[in-house]
């Protein structure tokens, strides 16, 4: 029996599948092939291609990765050589927790739910108490009530703009090319020439973040919600960097070393740039929340979230670890105004950054089927560390009761200060229905 050997590639060039050599018609004249060799050989090649994409850097190496890492800069006619990372870069080694916070900036759909219903004996039924529709970014210590759930989707966009309010897109370091110890350790001739110059990096960054989130709540008591909420993250980033040496004297000191990727013809200038993005399930969100005291003044509650770390952290999908965060919430509806106050404190690890949140502001009953509502928002890094420490939003927005029990909300955010990493403006939307 005569056979015939064929080679097929992998889309990924470095991987080569075994597919099996098809098989000449044999002499009783029936063609046999081997489709369990065959299904076998296309299952190694599926490993071998999910293994190469697991290869693949994680999003937060990314950016420190320009330039293979950090730029060797070189004196003319030196063997020498110094690895500088270009400052501009480095301003993003607090990303991870930046990213953090700002995710924190789309809060969890309020689980108070649009509508509360409590029992009236005179006509027999649970009746529709009066208050407003509620905010789509706060809570208020209402609770749905005994047996009623609330299910919700929403959806929210940033794309960030600036970083410590420095446009993202024209981002700029200029230092010295070398340190003075490298300097010192040069010919004094070569230490002459190299002296002065400088090394400038230009970085122009994107980084855009789509979040949604599937939330059901539901009243256990009249006093008593929980709920549970999963977010669905995408994240995409690019950037292009661009490395010039600065020669003030024009006596063509500084270079960058032979081997280092992206050098320009003359040695004086490097690029380097990335594309790349990253989509799955963020963190989940259990919650519970117990309305404590009822009053003509106001009414208070308490809550607390556990946020579980579903999410990839290494692709800014979610947290590294566990976080719980309790929660004070105080409200009244007084005629057509309904003030409220959320303030609580968010426990997590090192790598996440613990912070201090808040959230104030008033509802609106503009009529019975719509409400519009402003709030402030407020994050505060307890390490201080110059990144994210205290991140001040207002938002503004509406909600509205089309039909039955169903209701369609929409918010923006804009910055009140330029702390972190921002975003000019924060849009999100939502869907709900009470059951």
């Amino acid at each position: 029996m005569s056979r015939v050997v064929a080679s097929r590639r992998c889309p990924l060039s470095v991987v080569r599948c075994p597919f099996p050599a098809p098989q000449r018609t044999t002499d009783n004249g029936k063609r046999k092939t081997s489709r369990g060799t065959a299904a076998a050989a296309l299952a190694a090649c599926c490993m071998l291609l999910l293994r190469a994409a697991a290869g693949a850097a994680p999003l937060d190496q990314k950016i420190p990765g320009l330039f293979g890492g950090s730029l060797r800069l070189t004196v003319a006619r030196s063997q020498n050589s110094e690895p500088r990372q270009p400052g501009v870069t480095a301003r993003f080694k607090s990303l991870s927790p930046a990213l953090a916070a700002a995710r924190s900036q789309v809060p969890v759909p309020s689980a108070s739910g649009s509508f509360r219903f409590s029992w009236d004996p005179d006509v027999e039924t649970f009746v529709r108490s009066r208050q407003s529709l509620g905010s789509l970014l706060a809570e208020r210590a209402q609770t749905l009530g005994r047996h009623f759930g609330a299910v919700s989707v929403s959806y929210t966009h940033l794309d960030f703009d600036t970083l410590e309010g420095d446009p993202l897109k024209r981002l700029r370091s200029i230092e010295p090319a070398f340190s003075a110890k490298f300097l010192a350790q040069l010919p004094e001739s070569d230490r002459l020439i190299a002296s002065d110059d400088e090394l400038e990096t230009r970085l122009a960054m994107s980084i855009r973040l789509d979040q949604m989130f599937l939330m059901v709540a539901y009243g256990l008591t009249n006093s008593l919600d929980v709920s549970l909420a999963l977010s669905l993250n995408r994240i995409a980033m690019s950037a292009n960097a661009d490395a010039f040496i600065r020669d003030p004297a024009g006596n063509g000191g500084a270079s960058f070393a032979r081997d280092q990727r992206g050098v320009c013809l003359d040695f004086r200038c490097a690029h380097d740039q990335f594309d790349a993005s990253a989509f799955g399930t963020g963190d989940l969100f259990l919650r519970a929340k117990y309305l404590i005291y009822e009053s003509w003044l106001v009414d208070a509650a308490v809550s607390g979230v556990l946020t579980l770390p579903t999410g990839n952290a290494d692709d800014f999908l979610g947290f590294h670890d566990p976080t719980f965060t309790p929660w004070l919430i105080l409200s009244k509806t007084w005629g057509r105004f309904e003030p409220h106050l959320n303030a609580g404190y968010a426990f997590r690890s090192s790598q996440d950054v613990s912070q201090a949140e808040w959230i104030t502001g008033v509802n609106v009953i503009a009529w019975r089927w719509l409400t519009l509502f402003s709030d402030f928002l407020g994050y505060h890094d307890d390490q201080r560390d110059g990144i994210n420490d205290d991140v001040i939003q207002w938002a503004g927005g509406f909600k509205l009761n089309p039909v039955r029990r169903a209701v369609i909300s929409a918010a923006f955010q804009v910055p009140v200060n330029r702390s972190g990493l921002r975003a000019d403006v924060v849009y999100t939307a939502q869907v709900e229905y009470t059951f």
